[in-house]
């Protein structure tokens, strides 16, 4: 970007990137939500300064293998436990 480029603008646009990779899906913002903040019409979220690790659910096609009464395996992983 060399030295051409609006500091305010780059710093809203990181914040704005981060908001919207949330780890928790139900934190992140609405596409009106962002554009509004990136349009400088709505003022920049407030973010952790650590951002929780993100959680992965599996559903499990074999459902054999599953004590739940819904018939479906579930398995948690959080990024951490991936090595990510």
């Amino acid at each position: 970007m060399g030295k051409d480029y609006d500091v305010e603008q780059a710093e809203c646009l990181m914040i704005v990137g981060l908001w919207c990779a949330h780890p928790d899906s139900n934190s992140r913002p609405c596409i009106k939500q962002a554009i509004q903040v990136l349009n400088f019409e709505a003022p920049l979220p407030n973010l952790p300064h650590k951002m929780p690790v993100a959680t992965y659910h599996a559903v499990h096609a074999d459902s054999s293998s599953t004590s739940s009464s819904s018939g479906v395996a579930t398995a948690t992983f959080s990024s951490a436990q991936l090595g990510r």
